[in-house]
């Protein structure tokens, strides 16, 4: 069953805009402050330049329209938890970033509420573009004013210095080497899941369109939305810990910044419900989406009353285990269905149950305990495992 459905456009920049923002996740906008806090300006390359090389590269892999349709079919359950579980992570991470992201910027409350009533304006609009199939449209606007808040954090002395304090005070500043096969693992395979990736590629025509699409998308526009979250890293890594946040920061670029943030959520979110509807036995489940969405959304309210644990604060463990879906289990999907199984037919599926299984342990000693030296091994079972099934394959 085919995901495309008809669009008014097959404009590269347009689909471009699109692919930017369906892919400005929770992960985006949230984990480089993490990474920078952790290992300095060092983590966050090792997530940006995998994340952008990894999404461009699906529009060159994928070289037509009906080879996006074909791997749809053939992996639609994979595809629609991949959807679920991303709608799961967005629920809980945007309850939990509630807890501190008004302290964070300092918002007053006038502020705040001029900025929900925008926030609401954007719902409509968007929910409009989708029933309209304008979703690029809306898409490019909301990639513009990311843009320009980029430019005002960019301009802001507050911001550089609380971004400037939290790199200089990294404590692993030499983990990006253990960590980096593990984000090329995540983001070289994960993208060809992403049903909103294949909606783009199916409207996208031409062998030319998809590769410009997808390329300017990513090594152009999506580059720039993940560096605007280095601008606030400082600020909001520091009201997460509940430590001293920059004060001075003006309140139209506080308010800039959380609407960014919350319209590309909604506009991720609202992709993911539109196009995880296509996919093939997607109504039978409705149930259990909502209920992973419930789930996690009460997991999200009750995030800062968890315990810490190994320096952690109990959310961002939370946060840390969604992670562990990007970075262990659907690239170990791609691996052994997709490309351990090329040109052979089916394989047994137990192999990489039983070899995350092994892995899973030596990932949350690299993850949760924070010693990530315990990936490499991680990630040496992972492959080796697919390389004895592709061997016994052959």
């Amino acid at each position: 069953m085919s995901t495309a459905s008809a669009a008014p456009t097959r404009n590269p920049i347009l689909w471009g805009a699109y692919l930017a923002c369906s892919w400005t996740w929770c992960i985006g906008m949230f984990l480089p402050a993490l990474l920078m806090r952790d290992m300095g300006w060092a983590g966050y390359w090792i997530f940006a330049i995998p994340n952008v090389v990894g999404a461009a590269a699906m529009g060159w892999t994928l070289k037509s329209r009906s080879s996006s349709t074909d791997f749809v079919q053939t992996h639609a359950q994979a595809i629609w938890w991949f959807s679920a579980v991303t709608l799961a992570f967005h629920f809980f991470w945007i309850l939990w970033l509630s807890s501190f992201i008004q302290e964070a910027f300092n918002i007053p409350l006038h502020y705040l509420a001029g900025c929900i009533g925008i926030v609401c304006i954007f719902v409509l609009f968007t929910s409009r573009a989708v029933r309209l199939s304008q979703t690029p449209k809306i898409a490019l606007a909301l990639l513009l004013f990311s843009f320009a808040v980029l430019i005002g954090a960019s301009c802001s002395n507050e911001l550089q210095t609380a971004s400037a304090s939290l790199i200089n005070s990294a404590q692993q500043p030499m983990n990006f080497l253990w960590m980096l096969p593990v984000m090329l693992f995540g983001f070289l395979l994960c993208p060809y899941l992403d049903i909103t990736f294949h909606h783009a590629r199916q409207q996208l025509d031409s062998k030319k369109n998809g590769r410009l699409g997808f390329t300017i998308g990513f090594v152009g526009f999506f580059f720039f939305m993940i560096l605007l979250t280095t601008r606030y890293a400082g600020v909001i890594s520091s009201a997460m810990d509940g430590s001293q946040v920059s004060s001075g920061i003006t309140m139209w670029l506080a308010a800039g910044i959380l609407i960014h943030m919350l319209c590309q959520w909604i506009f991720t979110v609202h992709v993911h419900f539109d196009r995880i509807r296509t996919l093939p036995s997607a109504k039978p489940k409705q149930s259990m989406l909502l209920a992973l969405v419930v789930i996690s959304g009460i997991i999200g309210v009750s995030a800062s009353w968890l315990p810490s644990y190994s320096g952690l604060l109990g959310g961002e463990i939370v946060y840390r285990l969604f992670m562990a879906a990007y970075g262990l289990v659907f690239p170990s999907y791609m691996l052994y269905r997709v490309i351990a199984r090329r040109n052979n037919g089916s394989a047994n599926p137990f192999t990489m149950w039983i070899t995350m299984a092994l892995a899973l342990p030596f990932f949350w000693m690299g993850f949760i305990e924070r010693q990530p030296i315990w990936l490499l091994p991680g990630m040496a079972l992972v492959l080796s495992g697919a390389i004895i099934q592709r061997k016994k394959r052959l």
